[in-house]
């Protein structure tokens, strides 16, 4: 709603404009001749073939800045700039503002200028709006391309195109620079920033919008044949297309309202609305009420051939006088053509073809199927050789593993992965596995014979280092005592350890039953008699 608000400060402008901007309502208005406003005498203008000549209220018909540098400066009707190198400040024109071809390709300022009628643009390249109100403005340079720019708190409420141009909004982010704009050239209009409706309606148009937003496109009836193109960020909510247009570029549109055949889509919109019977052309394919219009075709299922042999696959298209074509990837293995819905395939040599199937119907997306023709060598009789289960090996011993073969009289070969580790040999079919260092490897074993396809086994031999032989038991002193058990079947078993570091040793018996250090060296616990004996006795370090 801010972008708003210039339109309809605007209004109210043009409404002060007429009656309420004189020097009684501005105390700071400032007359001409204080601030070397040269006042111009009164004339007529109008281009010839194009309006009718209008007399002048003021005419500025040489360089320099015109206007007051405080308050403001009215003009009771229309005047005209006829010279290059020209600058308004502060004035409101009561009537229209006439940029005559005399001032060629030079840029005009209108710095906070106000404009009740038209500004009519015959000449000047390039026209600032800064700060100012336009009630309507009129591109009609027949000489060169124009372009206007907004900026800060101007506003334009309509644009009408005649000729080549640019709108270029510089404006704040709460001020439309531009309201309804209308494209009567066949030339190239340029568009860039925000803008509520964009009128196309003259034949053959061409309408750039490189960045910004658009409320509403209408592509009039008199549009036939235009062109519009919408720059990567671009976002159209509306699109009517009264008549058969193109729409290009990678902007996105939200509604295209389709009321004539023959539009032209390089992008889908997000939805559609169709006047009966109607349709669209969206990246080459027919949109209507009901959808995409797009050819299917089925699946095709591989095939395995072999040399010199042929096959045939049956086609499902959708619709039946779609155009199908075929393509072998590699014709030295396979080549296949196409008759009705049957494809012929014919195997020519061993390897691999894909087959691409490619099914089209203009106004429809195309269907594509692809399948691939594995084409074998004559089959070998294959030779079978079983698994063979893996091995661990203490390092400096030997292993082995029988290799059983089918043909039995298959020639076997092994090999070692990692030498370092286990060394291989094998006799006739035995498989002897020497362990040479701590680690893993894994034996190949090859079954070959002439005339059959070999087979391959592997197994893992593991080699581990020899066990740490177990530290010595401490010497000690065993002894047992009834007295003062209360215990049936029970005694105490005393140990006495023969070690200088008795607390670091842990003493048990062979029941798991732990004797507990009570001073110096002697451990101690109640036991079951039957084992109370000192070969029951376990001790470790802790």
């Amino acid at each position: 709603m801010k972008r708003y608000i210039g339109m309809m400060m605007l209004s109210l402008c043009l409404l002060l404009a007429c009656g309420i901007f004189t020097s009684s309502a501005f105390p700071g208005y400032v007359r001409a001749e204080n601030d070397n406003l040269t006042e111009q005498p009164g004339g007529t203008a109008a281009v010839a073939g194009q309006e009718a000549e209008e007399n002048l209220a003021e005419s500025w018909d040489k360089a320099g800045t015109y206007g007051p540098s405080e308050g403001l400066y009215s003009v009771d009707g229309s005047a005209a700039v006829t010279a290059a190198g020209v600058e308004l400040q502060n004035v409101v024109i009561d009537g229209n503002l006439y940029v005559q071809p005399e001032v060629g390709n030079a840029p005009l300022t209108l710095n906070n200028v106000t404009v009740t009628g038209t500004l009519y643009l015959y000449g000047g390249g390039s026209i600032t709006v800064r700060d100012g109100q336009v009630n309507h403005l009129e591109i009609a340079n027949q000489a060169n391309a124009t372009s206007v720019f907004t900026e800060g708190s101007a506003a334009v409420w309509s644009v009408r195109v005649k000729s080549e141009g640019q709108l270029v909004e510089k404006s704040s982010e709460d001020i439309m620079g531009f309201g309804h704009v209308y494209s009567s050239t066949q030339n190239t209009l340029t568009l860039s920033g925000h803008f509520p409706t964009v009128t196309v309606e003259n034949l053959k148009g061409a309408v750039n919008v490189l960045t910004g937003h658009i409320g509403k496109v209408y592509m009039e009836s008199q549009a036939a044949g235009s062109v519009l193109t919408l720059g990567e960020h671009v976002r159209v909510e509306v699109l009517d297309l009264v008549s058969a247009v193109a729409v290009k570029g990678r902007g996105t549109i939200g509604l295209a309202v389709v009321l004539a055949d023959g539009s032209e889509l390089e992008r889908d919109a997000d939805a559609y609305q169709f006047a009966e019977g109607k349709s669209i052309l969206v990246g080459g394919a027919v949109v209507d009420a009901a959808g995409k219009q797009a050819v299917t075709l089925a699946a095709l299922d591989d095939i395995v051939l072999k040399p010199g042999s042929s096959a045939e696959k049956q086609l499902t298209v959708t619709p039946a006088d779609a155009a199908v074509t075929v393509k072998s990837s590699n014709t030295d293995v396979a080549t296949a053509e196409v008759s009705g819905n049957t494809i012929t395939i014919r195997s020519l040599a061993a390897g691999r073809a894909t087959i691409t199937v490619t099914a089209e119907k203009a106004g429809h997306i195309a269907a594509q199927q692809s399948f691939t023709v594995t084409v074998n060598t004559p089959e070998l009789p294959k030779v079978i050789l079983h698994a063979i289960d893996s091995l661990t090996l203490e390092k400096g011993k030997s292993g082995t593993r029988k290799a059983v073969a089918n043909p039995s009289d298959a020639e076997i070969t092994v090999s070692s992965s990692n030498t370092d580790i286990a060394a291989v040999q094998v006799s006739g079919t035995t498989i002897t596995v020497t362990g040479k260092a701590a680690g893993t490897t894994q034996i190949t074993v090859i079954a070959k014979k002439s005339g059959h396809t070999s087979a391959r086994a592997t197994f893992n031999v593991t080699v581990k280092a020899p066990s740490p032989p177990p530290p010595p038991t401490p010497a000690f002193d065993f002894t047992t005592a009834e007295d003062g058990i209360v215990e049936p079947g029970k005694v105490l078993a005393v140990v006495t350890l023969k070690v200088n570091d008795p607390e670091n040793y842990t003493v048990k018996m062979s029941d798991g039953t732990v004797l507990v250090r009570r001073f110096d060296n002697v451990f101690s616990a109640t036991v079951k008699k039957e084992i109370a004996t000192k070969s029951n006795v376990r001790i470790s370090k802790k």
